[in-house]
């Protein structure tokens, strides 16, 4: 029998003030201040009694002496039945309530308070954290900011307080409207000292420049989580003042850090991130161009290419963080049907980025994907290579704000890739009229040469340049889905871009020149742009899919177009990257000279 009596569900509350306790375990059943309480409720102002509970286990009345809010809603009574749980505002208390059949837990008084914060602009929940901690979470945010902010006392599981609710009862306050200076100060603060334009090396995510000395190491022990700009739900970054034996830097707590970040946005630098030479690729295109199917692709086809023609691995320097493009790589190359092939588009907002701080401000940076390349029997003289999946608006002119830095990689590049779409252009399209590519009926507006003057005045406006000087950046112009479109060309096929063991850059001058001359014809103004920016330019035919993609009707009932994985054969896809490669790094790829 006491098996089963274990089993009943019962009614538990908790005071969230103090962290007090109590299950119900006959009626009547009073709650408040009074000495004779069942439950009694200490500290602050409370009157005699709160509420009076009467009923039975399958169904809880519950009374209070004046109206409170119950779940949000103004009420003087409500019911409890197994399964629930109430969120309860009172003469100033707070009280929460749950009708269930755990109740061990709720049988033990005085234990500190702990909350979490669902956060919907996020969508996630902090971790727990005890009320000091909570009211500094709240002293970072606005009104505003806090509107549908959701917090949920210790042992609750579904039913919390607004953070409107808790600010009286609490003491929260919330940052005042325009004491935005005060929290980027307190982030500029942080690296107070360390020059972002000069430096040994430069961050992969936030793009300035730091010493090795001013790296910062990522605590270990559990009880440094909460990094005072990044957040409670990150371990905390420091400067390095103890080591063990084997050089490794110690955390507060004595435990090896070796994990290191970097100093201006604090994000986890890739592994062996000081010990090799890193290349930022900077793919630039406009919405919807194809960037998330092109980089899909070409990671695909350097593993194989480079090891197979020069003996060269192409691997994840960071297996962890290049999770989603491996996704969307096995997702395109795995796929049964072209449902099951579509990439989403890029958003801005979306996986592919993350917020952290840069120049005083949180602010949305695409995520790096990283990969190490190098020779088996020489990998000291390995180096990494650097991508990002942007957004297309990120490289519209009105995108280039201090708010959305996320395309600023473009003026750190080693080279620069700009995927032009010809089936967005008017002119190409007219050419194209007799093609059954499903996207010459979509009507979009074609703004890619505006994109590329874009390129051209941010670069130079982050690098201080005049606007008569040109880079020396390599620029490749890569045409894509030529299936469609390379006919216009003439009958000659291109010219193999690998001969040998070597890359032919007389080859890649060939074909630059006739994809140049066919531009120069449709679209000048593609040519006109980007012999603006560089003085090392090269034209590419280059299609990913290799094949017209097909409509399709999602679950959604929604008209899709996607690629059918039965079709998928790409076309000269890596030859963009063994030209910059073999101009980046020529002792790893070799190259014959154009003469």
């Amino acid at each position: 029998m006491s098996g089963k009596l274990k089993s009943f569900s019962k009614l538990c509350i908790l005071d969230c003030l103090t962290g007090a306790r109590s299950v119900v375990e006959k009626t009547p059943f009073t709650v408040g201040s009074n000495a004779a309480a069942d439950f009694r409720l200490e500290g602050g102002v409370c009157p005699p009694v709160v509420c009076t509970i009467m009923g039975n286990r399958l169904a809880y009345d519950v009374r209070m002496v004046s109206p409170g809010t119950v779940d949000g809603n103004v009420t003087d009574a409500f019911q409890m039945a197994p399964g629930q749980e109430r969120s309860v505002v009172i003469q100033g208390r707070l009280l929460a309530f749950k009708h269930t059949t755990e109740s061990d837990g709720w049988q033990h008084s005085g234990q500190p308070m702990s909350w979490r914060v669902y956060d919907p602009a996020h969508q996630g929940w902090s971790a727990p954290m005890d009320s000091p901690a909570l009211a500094a979470k709240i002293s970072q945010h606005t009104e505003a900011e806090l509107e549908g902010m959701v917090v949920l006392p210790t042992l609750m599981e579904s039913m919390g307080f607004f953070i409107r609710d808790l600010q009286g009862p609490l003491a929260l306050m919330p940052r005042p409207p325009g004491a935005e200076e005060g929290l980027a100060g307190e982030m500029e603060a942080v690296d107070e000292g360390i020059n972002a334009e000069y430096g040994e090396f430069t961050c992969p995510i936030c793009w300035f420049k730091f010493d090795r000395g001013d790296a910062m190491n990522i605590a270990v022990h559990a009880s440094l989580r909460g990094d005072p700009v990044l957040g409670e739900e990150k371990m905390q970054r420091f400067h390095a003042t103890r080591f063990n034996d084997r050089g490794q830097a110690l955390d507060a707590m004595g435990m090896p850090s070796p994990d290191l970040a970097c100093p201006h946005c604090r994000r986890k630098m890739p592994p062996g991130f000081m010990d090799s030479v890193h290349h930022i690729f900077s793919i630039v295109g406009a919405p919807s161009s194809g960037k998330s199917y092109y980089l899909s692709v070409l990671v695909k086809l350097l593993q194989s290419t480079l090891f197979q023609k020069f003996r060269i691995t192409f691997r994840d320097a960071d297996p962890s963080e290049n999770v989603i493009l491996t996704q969307m790589k096995t997702q395109l190359f795995s796929a049964g049907s072209p449902e099951e092939a579509f990439l989403a588009k890029t958003e801005l907002e979306g996986s592919l980025y993350e917020s952290l701080p840069r120049q005083g401000r949180k602010v949305r940076l695409p995520k790096p994907f990283v990969f190490r390349l190098s020779q088996p029997n020489a990998p000291e003289s390995g180096f990494s290579i650097v991508f990002y999946d942007n957004a297309g608006e990120h490289f519209e002119p009105t995108a280039n704000s201090a708010d959305s830095p996320g395309a600023q990689h473009i003026a750190v590049a080693s080279g620069i890739f700009f995927l032009f779409d010809p089936l967005h252009n008017s002119e190409f399209r007219h050419k194209l009229s007799d093609i059954s590519d499903p996207q010459i009926q979509s009507h979009r507006l074609d703004q890619q040469d505006v994109i590329l003057a874009e390129t051209e005045v941010r670069m130079k406006s982050i690098l201080g340049m005049d606007p008569r000087q040109r880079v020396a950046t390599p620029l490749a112009v890569m045409v894509g889905k030529c299936d469609t479109w390379m006919h216009l060309l003439g009958p000659e096929p291109l010219e193999p871009v690998i001969q040998g063991n070597v890359v032919s850059l007389a080859a890649i001058n060939a074909n630059s020149a006739r994809v140049r001359a066919l531009l120069l014809e449709i679209c000048p103004a593609i040519v006109a742009n980007a012999e603006a920016i560089s003085s090392n330019v090269c034209y590419f035919a280059i299609s990913p899919l290799g094949s017209s993609p097909v409509e399709f009707e999602d679950r959604e009932g929604h008209v899709r177009i996607g690629p059918d994985p039965k079709l998928i054969k790409p076309r000269h896809v890596e030859e963009p990257t063994l030209w910059v490669l073999a101009q980046t790094s020529p002792d790893v790829i070799p190259s014959e000279p154009d003469l």
